[in-house]
């Protein structure tokens, strides 16, 4: 039997997708979403998500706004959340390295921006890194189609204040269905399953540095 390529010591009995070989079970567990860019179709990978402990520490100030987040605000709201969604699977889709934490940032980057809006002194808090300034652009766009006043939409305007909520709680959606290793995808699949959106086919295959 083969040994593990990653530790050189076990021998190698889980087929690794994107390594495209056969790695030891402890390298499959400790290295899975960290060096590993895994994809998404990986059977160890969706057997960890049933039983992984493993969650993000949500933000203070975002656990303290949830109260306010009932079944009427996702209804309210379903075509702005519907249209967020939309947008991050097409990013996904043309940008595959992007990961969860990429999309958390840029949802925290948004609302910072709304809240220069709100004030009266705009200007646009970028996140870093042109993976994450992409999807920051992508979804600014949507937002400043839902707030433009538009008498043939079925819709009110969005208001800078609603931007803010509606930013607050998918930005908490993400935390509670990402997980802390950094290069997790558990909420960008979260997406794709819960609302029929499609899947990328591959991943990387690569570890990355």
């Amino acid at each position: 039997m083969a040994t593990c390529p990653l530790c050189s010591a076990r021998s190698g009995k889980r087929y690794c997708p994107a390594k495209a070989t056969q790695i030891c079970a402890v390298c499959c567990g400790t290295e899975r979403e960290i060096e590993i860019d895994c994809p998404s179709s990986c059977v160890y990978l969706k057997a960890s998500r049933s039983y992984e402990a493993e969650k993000p520490v949500i933000d203070a100030e975002l656990m303290a706004k949830m109260q306010k987040y009932d079944d009427s605000f996702v209804e309210r709201y379903h075509h702005v959340l519907a249209a967020i969604n939309g947008t991050v699977v097409e990013e996904r889709l043309s940008s595959p390295w992007l990961v969860d934490n990429d999309v958390i940032e840029v949802y925290k980057a948004l609302t910072l921006t709304m809240r220069t809006l709100s004030s009266g002194i705009y200007y646009e808090s970028l996140p870093e890194g042109p993976l994450r300034l992409s999807l920051f652009r992508r979804l600014k766009d949507v937002f400043d189609e839902l707030m433009k006043p538009d008498g043939a939409s079925d819709h009110p305007v969005l208001k800078v204040s609603e931007a803010m909520d509606v930013l607050d709680f998918i930005a908490f959606v993400a935390q509670m269905n990402s997980s802390i290793r950094p290069r997790s995808r558990r909420y960008l699949d979260w997406i794709c399953e819960s609302f029929g959106y499609p899947q990328p086919q591959h991943s990387s295959g690569l570890i990355i540095p």
